[in-house]
């Protein structure tokens, strides 16, 4: 009997000390993972934190919802050119990373900042008749009218665009229109979503319009043609410097950026197309 109780004993000391040892390993093992897993993370908020180009107070994350798009059917996207507009889009993508993004930064080194938020002015105020014309060809009278008082202001008092007195004294806002969307309230459908070099997303339709919108832009009779052509590269990296930030931002946040880019695109035109 005592030494049955003896043997009882040892067993119970031996499943002692195994379940000590088990737990420890599991100790050890869950503390290797945290030791593992927390230099990661450290190292990647480092990376984001250190961009450096999410400084400016006015730049806005375009693309911080990474909720789900629900398209309607009229908005269903067509892809008939993937191979193409997959090619572009890996074309663009090294022509901002190479060309775009180092000149812009280059550009807003050497320039002061009213002087780039006043070529952004300049460009805006030039090209009115895109806008004076799609308002009006829409049946938006008020807007039409608007345009008209705001390029009035603006190339008087604005000094030639350059300020815009319209919007900070008169409360006159542009209502930004083009003939892509003039062709959507027209009931016209997207057709086939296209990437094109340089200019990026667009549609069928937007396509068309943006032609159109190229002979009613002033900066297109600028002679020489190569006059025109250095103005159109000043107000693209203009533009470009006040949307750092938001490609590289979009880049990290989507694992196919292109299928993104594709919805994001369709989305928002469909959503412009719906304004009153």
């Amino acid at each position: 009997m005592l030494n049955n109780n003896k043997s009882q004993s040892l067993v119970k000391v031996a499943l002692s000390l195994l379940i000590l040892v088990m737990s420890g390993c599991a100790n050890s093992k869950n503390s290797d993972e945290s030791s593992t897993v927390a230099p990661i993370a450290s190292s990647a908020s480092v990376f984001i934190e250190d961009d450096g180009l999410f400084d400016e107070e006015d730049d806005d994350d375009l693309f911080s919802d990474d909720s789900p798009i629900e398209l309607e059917p009229q908005t269903e996207i067509s892809d008939p050119f993937y191979y193409f507009n997959k090619a572009m889009f890996h074309v663009n993508d090294k022509l901002y990373f190479w060309i775009l993004r180092p000149t812009a930064l280059g550009y807003k080194a050497i320039t002061p900042q009213f002087f780039r938020v006043g070529v952004a002015n300049f460009f805006h105020n030039i090209t009115m008749p895109i806008r004076f014309t799609n308002s009006l060809m829409q049946g938006d009278i008020g807007s039409t009218g608007t345009e008209l008082g705001r390029f009035a202001v603006n190339s008087t008092v604005g000094l030639l665009g350059f300020m815009d007195p319209a919007a900070h004294y008169l409360d006159w806002q542009p209502n930004n229109q083009d003939m892509g969307l003039t062709l959507g309230k027209y009931g016209i459908g997207n057709g086939p979503y296209v990437v094109w070099p340089v200019f990026g997303p667009s549609t069928l339709r937007d396509s068309v319009g943006r032609s159109t919108d190229y002979f009613l832009s002033p900066l297109t009779y600028l002679q020489p043609d190569k006059l025109s052509i250095t103005v159109q590269a000043v107000d693209k990296v203009n533009a470009t410097y006040f949307s750092l930030g938001d490609y590289e931002a979009f880049k990290q946040a989507y694992i196919d950026p292109y299928e993104r880019m594709k919805e994001f695109y369709i989305e928002h035109r469909a959503e412009r197309v719906a304004e009153e």
